[in-house]
């Protein structure tokens, strides 16, 4: 009779004392724990963005050392073998049959389609859009590739083939301006608050949801 008591109160289950003490237990341990791993992942979002940066300016660079046909169009031909359709960086000029032939990608370890518009996911939730643009590094306006040009796009001063990133917030892009170009250095003008003319990595004034528009000068143009 003893043992099967024993038994019995074996098999009972945790009381709502025992329960809502592990219940709590389990409560404080998730508030020390989450914050720290959340940190630890947006601590890798500057760097990853930084990174994906560095690999486009290696992949343009390389395409046009493989093909000698200059500078893509869009990054999608850097990953999928291009035909003799696609477009270089002016927006006129298309591949030749011996440049395709020359093409020895993919450049870029990325899936993105050709599709207009496409984007590529980068840190900080952020994009990095397919189609490349000429900026001018004096002005610091971009033009897309084949397209319209942007506020006063001119040809006259340094040109660079451009990636644009959207998506980011003003404290994220000082984040990796300081990781790119060593320094915080935004313009305060009065007429220009919150933009980042210099440097490789430059952006527009913050818009209503303090987000803007980047800019990576990731490969300058030979004139």
């Amino acid at each position: 009779m003893v043992q099967r008591l024993m038994r019995a109160r074996r098999r009972r289950g945790f009381t709502l004392v025992e329960t809502l003490v592990t219940v709590g237990l389990l409560a404080v341990l998730a508030a020390f724990v989450i914050p720290t791993v959340i940190q630890k992942g947006q601590a890798g979002d500057p760097v990853k963005v930084s990174n994906d940066l560095s690999s486009i300016t290696t992949a343009i660079s390389t395409f046009d050392n493989d093909t000698k046909a200059g500078y893509p169009q869009t990054l999608h031909i850097l990953t999928t073998k291009p035909t003799t359709s696609d477009l270089i960086i002016d927006g006129t000029t298309a591949l030749t049959t011996a440049q395709v032939g020359l093409w020895n990608g993919p450049y870029l370890a990325a899936a993105i389609a050709s599709t207009s518009g496409s984007t590529l996911a980068t840190g900080f939730a952020a994009f990095v859009h397919d189609t490349l643009q000429m900026y001018d590094a004096t002005t610091n306006h971009g033009k897309t590739i084949g397209g319209s040009s942007a506020g006063t796009y001119t040809s006259a001063g340094t040109q660079f083939v451009a990636v644009q990133i959207t998506g980011l917030t003003r404290p994220q892009a000082d984040i990796i301006n300081t990781i790119i170009d060593g320094s915080n250095d935004p313009d305060q003008t009065v007429t220009d608050i919150g933009s980042n003319t210099t440097g490789r990595f430059r952006f527009d004034k913050p818009d209503v949801n303090n987000l803007v528009v980047a800019y990576y000068l990731a490969v300058p143009i030979s004139q």
